[in-house]
């Protein structure tokens, strides 16, 4: 029996966000957005933004086309929280500095520790839970749109699903348990070395290569330049010392 068997509580996200009903097809949203931005914005609404800009003190150019910059920041953030989800190599994490140390998500929750502290049983508890959210309640539920995949030259800035206006609850909501998600994780994994030791050696015992170490090892040479410290006599040493008293 585990040494902790009393269920963790997951942290508190309440339930999830209704998924949308989203009647447009994806060509019909980028013919949109592509028709948006064949207007020019007026000059005093880029003077009132880049006032704005100053006001906060920021150096950036306002933009002619806001609104799809910051969608394709919503879809580039779903990629990468993706990517960390999935457990592919060299995936981003965003606002939390760390990583996995290598170490796989199913390692992290599922890979046996023998004599586990309770903490990182109620860690990998909430890791389980979590996981299942952001998987469950992912784009793939119906509130994210596939796009199909470009070519190498535009691989960089494709992204896996167009997030819709309606979405962002719902995109918010599963941020946030990603998140989380990551937050536990990246605990579990500085943690690692902790809970499951590298190089443990067995009480009692050498290794093979050690004892090929010890086998092939060079003979010892004594050191010179010591006193010596063979073993004499009392009688030997008194007589020594009256020598030197002598002279």
């Amino acid at each position: 029996m585990q040494p902790y068997t009393k269920s963790a509580a997951v942290i508190n996200l309440g339930s999830a966000p209704m998924v949308p009903h989203l009647g447009w097809s994806l060509d019909a949203r980028l013919a949109m957005s592509h028709r948006q931005c064949a207007a020019p914005v007026p000059a005093a609404v880029m003077e009132e933004r880049r006032a704005r800009f100053l006001a906060r003190g920021s150096k950036r150019k306002p933009s002619q086309h806001p609104g799809r910059g910051r969608r394709h920041r919503l879809e580039v953030r779903t990629r990468q929280l993706l990517d960390i989800v999935a457990g592919r190599p060299g995936a981003y994490v965003g606002e939390l500095a760390g990583d996995l140390h290598g170490h796989s998500i199913h390692e992290l929750l599922h890979a046996p520790i023998p004599n586990a502290p309770r903490w990182a049983l109620a860690l990998r508890m909430q890791g389980r839970a979590l996981l299942d959210l952001v998987v469950r309640h992912g784009p793939a539920s119906g509130w994210g749109i596939p796009q199909p995949t470009v070519g190498p030259e535009r691989a960089s800035r494709w992204t896996p699903y167009y997030v819709p206006k309606k979405s962002e609850r719902c995109w918010r909501w599963w941020r946030l348990a990603a998140l989380f998600l990551v937050r536990v994780l990246t605990t579990l994994a500085r943690a690692w070395w902790k809970l499951v030791p590298l190089h443990r050696e067995a009480p009692g015992g050498t290794t093979a290569g050690k004892r090929g170490e010890v086998l092939l090892a060079s003979q010892l040479v004594e050191p010179t330049g010591c006193r010596d410290q063979t073993p004499v006599s009392l009688r030997a040493l008194l007589d020594r010392l009256g020598s030197r008293f002598a002279m």
